[in-house]
């Protein structure tokens, strides 16, 4: 199968004029990831453990995860993690190894992610550096899903918690019964950062394989999946702009953590 096309916005403008076509193609919401580096693969933090890579040892990992987090984490908050759902979703927001992948229905949020992200080499003339490309992924949620889940004849679009074809993926789920591919997902809004930054799904299966992997091998026809990529002489500029347009951290950040981001680097203290 030929290699995927890359689409290459040069300006925020160029940037929305895309999304906006891809948009209207599509009919429905896309979903958005914002990569600060555009060769950074497409798949859950428990996946990327350094060396526990089959489907069972992986399946026990999240179980020692979710018990060790649900036993130490009473004193610090006052929820109910009783329902396995909701204590995944709050793992993630809080940065504990899930298989959820985070997406955003905002292509702005994702290309903030993406833009701030990206790692910078020592400035010059007081000009920041980049010297590889980020990426904000979109996602056609409906597609992806019909695609993975065609053994099931699913012709509807993103799941939720509760959905009949969402068993095969619920937490705590033995590896020889989970099903195979990653599918889109909405979850729990159990933050303000989650409700700020649209925050969406997916969740991965027996399958260990990246999204963009994925999307152009098995049942997968190519066209769920597009990358937008930033070239490094375009970071820059395309930064400046989606701030001065008030997309900041503050914003995506609805918190003190996002304020004090925002404020250091007004004052000029990014390295």
């Amino acid at each position: 199968m030929p290699a995927r096309a890359e689409l290459r916005p040069r300006s925020l403008p160029e940037f929305l004029k895309l999304v906006e076509d891809l948009q209207r193609r599509a009919g429905h919401s896309l979903w958005y990831r914002g990569c600060g580096q555009a060769s950074q693969p497409l798949v859950p933090s428990l996946y990327r453990h350094p060396s526990i890579r089959d489907s069972s040892g992986l399946a026990d990992l999240e179980r020692q995860l979710m018990t060790r987090f649900r036993q130490r984490s009473i004193p610090y908050h006052t929820r109910n993690l009783g329902d396995d759902w909701e204590a995944l979703f709050f793992m993630q927001h809080y940065g504990v190894p899930t298989r959820l992948l985070d997406w955003t229905e905002n292509p702005l949020v994702a290309l903030h992610f993406a833009l701030m992200s990206a790692p910078r080499i020592k400035r010059r003339r007081n000009q920041s550096k980049y010297r590889q490309p980020a990426a904000v992924w979109v996602l056609d949620p409906h597609a992806w899903n019909r695609s993975a889940l065609a053994h099931l004849s699913y012709k509807s679009g993103p799941l939720t918690p509760g959905d009949e074809a969402l068993k095969g993926y619920a937490p705590l789920a033995a590896a020889a019964s989970m099903s195979k591919y990653p599918v889109a997902l909405y979850g729990a809004h159990n933050s303000s950062r989650i409700v700020a930054q649209q925050g969406v799904f997916a969740i991965f299966g027996q399958e260990r394989t990246s999204m963009d992997q994925l999307s152009n091998r098995h049942r997968f026809s190519g066209t769920e999946l597009k990358k937008l990529s930033l070239l490094p002489s375009r970071i820059l500029s395309m930064r400046k702009s989606l701030l001065n347009h008030g997309i900041t951290e503050s914003v995506v950040f609805p918190d003190l953590e996002g304020l004090a981001r925002e404020t250091t680097r007004h004052f000029g203290f990014e390295d």
